[in-house]
């Protein structure tokens, strides 16, 4: 589960899938067609809609880590917005404007026609030669930018980065002043969101993968002032004096399964899962909110899935390989 470097030179490494076939079809635990959006949008890592456009953002493709970039997605064509951000992390829409992370950066694109952005600022920026870079982005109810802030991998793989932005959540205002902690002791943080009538966010958090033995993943739920633990506490269940002071993550779930993109419909999380549960290979499951039991929900992918975000009911689901899918909930 190595989300891994953000560095300039270091794009973003995911994990080694396990259990998919070649020949494979995606189907619905609820019956529902799964239908194909799109096909050549490699390595897609979040979905944004804003002024009746769907928008694609995609990381560094792999194995080659080829440039990723911004698409957008209309009857079934995937199209490259011109001189859009090089990689992208995350993705959220607000305000008439598409707020994306770049790693390094969160920008605000604005002035949509349909076709291009007449706007480019840089929201926030750190040139630190040791900040690693931001991963998933979501605005909360109360107007405030919610980032994810990753590490130095391999260096902080089973340790605290010393740099203070990183292995945290953090909040900002919109137009990126008044930096503030929300979360910390958070290994590799990846997309967040917001669902419905909740004030915090549910972050999908990736543990170590090997050097050790191996801890399960995690969805928190980032609230003012807490610690997950991270390094000292990973929520392996021998660690029940070392996790006493930290607070709990609402979900664990298996070793290796890699959560990704997370969204909500009203009391339900959709979960992309990179590796899956056992062997059931890249899968979408659904938990409740409020934590509980895990539920394949589409299953059968050709690839590893990463991207995930809910539209008018729909699941929207990116495999690794290029190909978007929605499913109706």
């Amino acid at each position: 589960m190595i989300l891994a470097a953000l560095a300039l030179s270091a794009p973003l490494a995911l994990p080694a899938a396990v259990g998919a076939q070649a020949g494979d079809e995606p189907t619905a635990a609820n019956g529902n067609a799964v239908e194909v959006v799109a096909n050549y949008v490699e390595t897609p890592t979040s979905f944004a809609w804003g002024d009746g456009t769907m928008f694609v953002g995609k990381g560094p493709s792999l194995p080659t880590f080829g440039p990723g970039g911004l698409d957008t997605i209309a009857h079934g064509v995937a199209t490259a917005v011109p001189n859009g951000p090089a990689d992208v992390y995350g993705l959220a829409w607000h305000d008439g404007s598409l707020y994306v992370s770049t790693g390094l950066t969160i920008i605000r694109l604005g002035g949509w026609n349909g076709t291009t952005f007449a706007t480019d600022t840089t929201v926030y920026a750190d040139s630190s030669p040791s900040f690693n870079g931001f991963s998933g982005i979501a605005f909360g109810p109360d107007g405030r930018l919610y980032a994810g802030l990753l590490a130095k991998e391999p260096a902080y793989d089973h340790a605290k980065d010393p740099y203070p932005l990183s292995q945290a959540v953090v909040s900002m205002n919109a137009n990126g002043t008044g930096l503030r902690f929300v979360a910390r002791g958070i290994r590799q943080p990846f997309q967040l969101h917001f669902p419905a009538g909740s004030r915090y966010p549910f972050v999908s958090d990736l543990g170590q993968d090997a050097g050790g033995p191996t801890p399960p993943d995690e969805i928190l739920v980032a609230k003012p002032g807490q610690n997950y633990g991270f390094p000292s506490c990973t929520w392996r269940s021998t660690q029940t004096t070392a996790c006493r002071r930290f607070t709990k993550p609402l979900i664990l779930l298996p070793q290796h399964a890699s959560p990704m993109g997370i969204s909500s419909i009203r009391n339900t999380l959709y979960v992309a899962l990179y590796n899956g549960v056992g062997k059931s290979g890249p899968e979408v499951v659904k938990i409740s909110t409020a934590g509980g039991r895990v539920t394949p929900f589409v299953t059968g992918f050709t690839s590893p899935i990463i991207s995930l975000s809910v539209q008018d009911g729909y699941v929207y689901i990116g495999e690794q390989s290029g190909t978007i899918y929605r499913v109706f909930s």
